[in-house]
């Protein structure tokens, strides 16, 4: 066989399949995607989902306790290593779900001596009715803690693909590579990886499914897909609600008002009367107003623990004023080419988590969305109004962070419930939409010039090189050698976005997924179920001295390890991260009230050694550190036993050594009993 017939019949071969592909993603009558184009991205999804769940696969840092009981490897840890600074994942959902399971999934957790909600604000496994609405939660009836745990993890990410993938192929609907290329590129934003709890995604994944249901209501020439949409828009809009982290759920929120109005302005400028449009809209109305109704319910069920929660000090009821950032958050927000340095702790003076972003590409795109904005008023043409609704929240959000003196509108908009690093999780919706939106828009015929991108991308680069500069004189060359590789992120990134604005919409999003990939891929470890504590030998120790005191009640002193190993194990105690402080526990800490503002919040309660007394201190806002002292009043009326690690010395005539356990440290877990005074 020649040359010439080999290349021929590899064309023959290529045409044939890209015909296959055209016939695949012909659009429906309405100009939305066909049911395989729509459905394809989310099967994909589903596939992989089934795949890690049933080998219970997650990124748990649950691990980060092995070091505490083995100097072996870890077993469990595939590839990578625990993110120690994911204390909200491994070492408080996670223990407490673990908890949870011990005890038999109940609504009222009695780790904490007085108890405490299961729901909120710790959003913990259980069996209610409200789990219904807690899909992530769904496994841990059902299933054995480590494929539980992998539910947890993925479903909300997955979902968070899936949802932009609809929304990319409802608006694209012959490009499903590219949408599946972009979903799982917006999914390794290092801010996600970061942030990866339910609390994050669910609220950008409600927001897109909100914006696709729209677009679907809008334009669908039949009724079952609106109808479809709606119901999974009233599921979601509890689904998110019940997570009620506001600082997340407020960005997400004002994007979908921004776009969502100008998908509406849109298609009433295409011709379609205001009052069918409103009949259209108003299914998706409803779905929310019956999802706000299930809410409703449930916060009127749990008012007491609501009241509790908005009364403590701290996070109380915070409200942030208008005009309180600065450079350093900007240079926080942009430099998606350092996010490599969060693997070393931080950034521009922030730990991992606070400094994490996205790459902005579409809000460095603005300028083409202008262009294209006067394009098409001079012509006469249909305005974007989406995209300019999605840049004008960027707007308002940056607004927000630099502009003072609009107090009361920002509270009317919620946007003083929320905190800068969290706004993001607005900015990087709103980009992913411009991208999406501007690849439907932009073509070889209807594109801006070389000079106005190369001068978008070339802005990128710019703010890039003077973040170096800046973190070289200030840092020095270590701080920026953590920074691995940004100088090839960085002009990756551009090309992005020169691809983005030059209508080479594959090849960008391409690019922007090996940009994710690189920086976030390794942030969260390749974990095999969950590391439970309830297997060790200490644990089964614990078990047994709690079994011998009826109503025996537990205190760790010293590191993490201790909270974490007796919540674990199912005894009661005074450690545990607290929602809604417990009266009762603190009545019998702190009978005279002295320290209310120290334990009346949202905190970690742990304990060091001390005399006298219980002191409650406050190392950070969300940490309680108490003193113990086995001989005080509060030890010899209310505590039994005692958990200590290498990490503090006991010694006290009220003590009595029953068991020592080693292990990755020397005498790393102590048992002791609380004696009378002589």
């Amino acid at each position: 066989m020649t040359e010439g017939t080999v290349v021929g019949r590899l064309r023959r071969i290529w045409s044939a399949w890209v015909e296959r592909y055209r016939d695949f993603t012909v659009p429906r009558a309405d100009g939305l995607p066909n049911r395989r184009v729509l459905l394809a991205g989310p099967a994909l999804v589903l596939v992989f989902g089934v795949l890690a769940v049933g080998l219970a696969i997650n990124g748990t840092s649950s691990g980060m306790f092995h070091p505490e009981l083995s100097t072996s490897k870890d077993p469990d840890l595939i590839a990578g290593s625990p993110a120690a600074i994911r204390t909200d994942e491994w070492n408080v959902q996670t223990v407490w779900a673990i908890a949870q399971v011990e005890q038999g999934l109940p609504v009222i957790n009695e780790s904490m001596v007085g108890g405490m909600d299961a729901t909120l604000p710790q959003d913990l496994p259980r069996v209610d009715w409200s789990v219904a609405f807690r899909p992530h939660l769904l496994g841990f009836p059902v299933m054995d803690l480590d494929h539980a745990v992998a539910l947890k993890w993925w479903l909300p990410a997955l979902g968070l693909i899936a949802a932009l993938y609809c929304f990319a192929v409802t608006v694209l609907p012959r490009r499903p590579i590219t949408a599946i290329l972009l979903a799982t590129g917006f999914y390794f934003s290092p801010f996600f990886q970061w942030w990866f709890l339910q609390t994050t995604l669910w609220p950008v994944a409600w927001a897109l499914v909100v914006l696709t249901a729209l677009i679907w209501c809008l334009r669908s020439s039949t009724r079952i897909a609106p109808i479809v949409w709606c119901a999974i828009v009233g599921y979601l809009t509890v689904v998110m609600a019940m997570g009620i982290y506001v600082p997340y759920i407020v960005p997400a929120a004002l994007v979908v008002a921004g776009v969502g109005i100008g998908i509406v302005a849109r298609a009433a400028g295409d011709g379609m009367r205001w009052a069918d449009v409103a009949r259209r809209v108003s299914g998706i109305l409803i779905a929310g107003v019956v999802g706000a109704a299930v809410v409703g319910l449930w916060l009127f069920l749990k008012r007491d623990t609501v009241a509790a929660f908005l009364g403590t000090a701290y996070p109380g009821e915070r409200l942030y004023p208008t005009g309180q950032s600065d450079l350093t958050y900007l240079a926080q927000t942009v430099s998606s080419s350092f996010a490599l340095a969060l693997k070393s702790g931080g950034w521009l003076g922030l730990n991992s988590s606070e400094a994490s972003t996205f790459l902005l590409a579409g809000a460095f795109l603005i300028p083409v969305v202008v262009w294209l904005v006067i394009r098409r008023v001079r012509a006469r043409g249909p305005v974007p109004w989406a995209m300019v609704g999605a840049s004008a929240v960027i707007l308002l959000l940056i607004a927000f962070l630099y502009v003072p003196g609009w107090d009361a509108v920002a509270h009317l908009l919620f946007l003083d419930r929320t905190l800068p690093p969290r706004l993001r999780a607005g900015m990087g919706l709103a980009s992913i939409i411009i991208v999406v939106l501007l690849l439907a828009e932009l073509s070889e015929r209807m594109r801006p010039g070389r000079v106005l991108v190369g001068a978008v991308a070339g802005l990128f680069l710019a703010s890039q090189i003077a973040i170096a500069i800046a973190v070289l004189i200030g840092g020095g060359p270590d701080t920026l050698a953590t920074a691995r590789y940004w100088w090839i992120l960085a002009p990756l990134s551009a090309l992005a976005l020169y691809l983005l604005g030059r209508a080479h919409g594959t090849a960008g999003v391409a690019l922007l997924l090996v940009v994710g990939f690189i920086t976030s891929a390794t942030v969260n470890p390749v974990y095999r179920g969950v590391l439970d504590l309830r297997e060790t030998d200490a644990s089964a120790a614990i078990r047994a001295y709690d079994a011998e005191v009826p109503g025996a009640r537990w205190v760790g002193v010293g590191e993490g390890i201790t909270t974490a190993m007796l919540l674990e194990s199912g005894v009661q105690g005074f450690n545990g991260f607290q929602g809604a402080p417990s009266r009762d526990l603190w009545s019998e800490v702190d009978p005279s009230g002295q320290y209310e503002f120290n334990w009346n919040r949202l905190a970690g309660v742990s304990w060091k050694p001390g005399e006298g007394e219980p002191v409650v201190a406050n190392p950070y806002p969300d940490q309680i550190l108490s003193t113990f002292d086995a001989c005080s009043a509060f030890a010899q009326e209310s505590v039994d036993f005692v958990l200590s690690d290498e990490s503090v010395w006991l010694r006290s005539d009220c003590l009595t050594k029953e068991q020592t356990f080693t292990g990755g440290k020397a005498d790393s877990l102590t048992i002791w009993r609380v004696v009378p005074t002589n």
